[in-house]
C-alpha cells in the first residue's frame, strides 16, 4: 500500500510511513516517520482504494472559510477517486471545526440525492483533512405507481403528530431562537418521520410509554438521610470537600483506604459518598461502592418501590406534588444471560489481559492493579419533576435501592433552582389546536428517499414525504404556549444542496 501512504502525505502534518495494523485486516496505521508515533489509521476496500482515514490529533483552528472547504475537499477526492464523477456536492455542514463536506449520487429520475452512501470529507479550519469515509454498497430504487401530494401528506403528517404540555428550558444552545430561561410550552411529539408516497400506513416511531404513576401523599419516616443510605455507627467519615457550593462527604466502613476521590460519577470500592447543598444541607446525590456477594433473598420490587418513596419524602415532605414516579422494567433473566456471556468471553482472553498487565507494569512499576469488588444489584427509580400538575420537561432524578440490602445506592437529584421555573403561570394563552395550526404553518413535506434493506442486505430506496422549515435554520420542535412562537432546534451553518 505503498502507493496510497505516498499520496497521503500531502495531506499528513508530517512525513510518515504505513504498517499494516495488527487488529483490523486491510487496515494500515500511520507512522510518523521522525518520532515512530502512531497519528492515524486507512483503510482500502478489496480494489485497493482508500475507503476511510482518520488523524488521531485533536482538530487545530485556523482561518479557512467556509468557502474554501469544499475545494480542499475536492482535490482530496480527485486524489483518491478521480474517476468517481457521479458523486456530487450535497451539503456542507459546520461542526465548529472541523466542516463536514458530503458527496452522494443523485437520481436521475426524479432528482434526489440517495443519502448515506457516497463521500464524507471532515475539513479543520486550519485547512487540514481530518477524516474520510466512502460508502458504496448494492441498491434499488423502487418506483411508486400512486403518489400522494404534497398536500395530502401534510395534513397525514401533521394527524400523526402531538403536542404535550410541558415546562421547558429553552436552552439556546439547544433551540436557534432560545433564551435560556423556562416556559411552558407545546412540546412536539413525533409519532413519524415520513409519509409514504403510495400513502400507505407510515412506520411509528414512538416507543411504548411506560408512564408515570402519581405518589400518594404520606408522613416522612423517622429515619435521616444516613440511615436510609446505610451509614451506620460502625462507618466513619474519611474526608469532607466544600467546593462550588457544596459539601461531599466519604464515609467507610474499613479502617483504611488507599485511594478514594470527591467525583459522584464512579463509584469507589468500599466508600459512600454523599453531596449536600452546602447553603440549605439537602442532599443532592448519593454514590456508593461498598461491597456485596449479592446473595441471599431479595426484597420485592414494591418493597424497593415504598422504600425510594420514603426516601424522597424524607427528602421532600410534598413529594406527590412535586414527582411523578417511573419504575425502569426489570429483565433480570437477559441481564443473567449477558453476564454469563461476558463470564465466558473474559475467561478466553486470559492472554490478552496478562499482557495488557504486563504492560502497565512497564509504563509503571509501582501502579499496582486495580482492586475488583461486586457492588449490590439494584432496583431502579425515576423521579419526575412537577409544577403545579406540569412537568418540567428533561428534570428525572435517578434513585437505586439494592436488591439484597434495600439501602440508597445511588441517587441523582435534579432540579432547577426554584426561582427558575416556579413563578411560571401553568394555563395556556395558545390552545393545543392553535399550536398545531402555527407548527403547521412553518411545515412543508419534501420529497426524500428513505432506505431500508432486504434480506438479501441490498438497499432499497423508497420515496417518502419529510417534514422540512423553510423559513427557519432547524425543524421547529417546541411552540411557546404563552406567546405562540415556533421554537426550532439550532443545526448550525448547515449548506444543502
Amino acid at each position: 500500500m505503498n502507493n496510497i501512504i505516498e499520496q497521503l502525505n500531502p495531506y499528513l502534518p508530517s512525513k510518515a510511513i504505513a504498517r499494516v495494523s495488527e487488529y483490523e485486516e486491510m487496515t494500515y496505521d500511520i507512522i510518523d516517520e521522525e518520532t515512530d508515533e502512531e497519528i492515524g489509521s486507512y483503510s482500502v476496500n478489496e480494489h485497493g482504494e482508500l475507503v476511510s482515514f482518520s488523524l488521531f490529533d485533536e482538530t487545530t483552528q485556523g482561518d479557512v472559510v467556509k468557502g474554501e472547504i469544499a475545494g480542499i475537499a475536492e482535490k482530496f477526492l480527485k486524489t483518491f477517486h478521480p474517476t468517481k464523477k457521479e458523486y456530487e456536492l450535497s451539503a456542507i455542514l459546520d461542526l465548529e471545526n472541523p466542516y463536514m463536506v458530503v458527496y452522494e449520487k443523485r437520481d436521475e429520475t426524479y432528482g434526489l440525492f440517495l443519502h448515506s452512501m457516497g463521500f464524507v470529507v471532515s475539513v479543520s479550519t486550519a485547512g487540514q483533512v481530518t477524516q474520510f469515509h466512502f460508502t458504496e454498497e448494492e441498491y434499488e430504487i423502487q418506483n411508486d405507481d400512486q403518489v400522494i401530494t404534497k398536500e395530502e401528506a401534510l395534513e397525514q403528517y401533521i394527524d400523526q403528530l402531538d403536542f404535550a404540555l410541558v415546562i421547558e428550558h429553552y436552552d439556546h444552545e439547544v433551540y436557534k431562537n432560545g433564551d435560556s430561561k423556562y416556559h411552558l410550552s407545546y412540546s412536539l411529539i413525533e409519532h413519524v418521520t415520513d409519509i409514504p408516497v403510495d400513502g400507505s400506513e407510515p412506520f411509528s416511531i414512538l416507543e411504548e410509554n411506560i408512564g408515570e404513576s402519581k405518589i400518594p401523599l404520606q408522613e416522612p419516616s423517622n429515619k435521616s438521610v444516613y440511615e436510609l443510605v446505610g451509614i451506620t455507627p460502625e462507618c466513619k467519615l474519611i474526608d469532607v470537600l466544600k467546593e462550588e457550593g457544596k459539601k461531599t462527604e466519604l464515609w467507610t466502613k474499613l479502617e483504611s483506604i488507599d485511594s478514594s476521590s470527591f467525583e459522584m460519577d464512579e463509584p469507589d470500592n468500599h466508600v459512600v459518598k454523599l453531596t449536600f447543598d452546602e447553603k440549605t444541607g439537602d442532599l443532592l446525590g448519593v454514590i456508593s461502592g461498598e461491597e456485596s456477594e449479592n446473595d441471599g433473598e431479595e426484597i420485592s420490587l414494591e418493597d424497593a418501590k415504598k422504600k425510594a418513596i420514603d426516601f424522597m419524602f424524607n427528602l421532600f415532605p410534598n413529594t406527590n406534588e412535586r414527582f411523578r414516579l417511573e419504575v425502569l422494567e426489570e429483565f433480570d433473566d437477559e441481564e443473567e444471560f449477558e453476564d454469563d456471556e461476558v463470564d465466558e468471553e473474559y475467561e478466553g482472553e486470559s492472554d490478552l489481559e496478562e499482557e495488557f498487565e504486563g504492560d502497565l507494569d512497564m509504563e509503571d512499576e509501582d501502579v499496582d492493579e486495580e482492586e475488583y469488588i461486586e457492588h449490590e444489584q439494584t432496583y431502579t427509580f425515576y423521579f419526575h419533576l412537577y409544577h403545579q400538575g406540569i412537568r418540567v420537561d428533561q428534570h428525572v432524578s435517578t434513585l437505586d435501592i439494592g436488591k439484597f440490602t434495600g439501602k440508597i445506592t445511588n441517587f441523582d437529584l435534579d432540579i432547577p433552582a426554584p426561582e427558575l421555573y416556579t413563578h411560571l403561570l401553568t394555563s395556556s394563552k395558545i390552545s393545543y389546536d392553535e399550536a398545531k395550526e402555527i407548527y403547521k404553518n412553518q411545515l412543508e413535506m419534501e420529497l426524500v428517499f428513505t432506505r431500508e434493506y432486504d434480506e438479501n442486505e441490498k438497499a432499497i430506496y423508497k420515496l417518502s414525504y419529510s417534514p422540512s422549515f423553510p423559513t427557519t435554520v432547524g425543524h421547529v420542535r417546541a411552540i411557546d404556549a404563552m406567546t405562540g412562537e415556533a421554537m426550532f432546534v439550532d443545526v448550525g451553518d448547515a449548506t444543502f444542496l
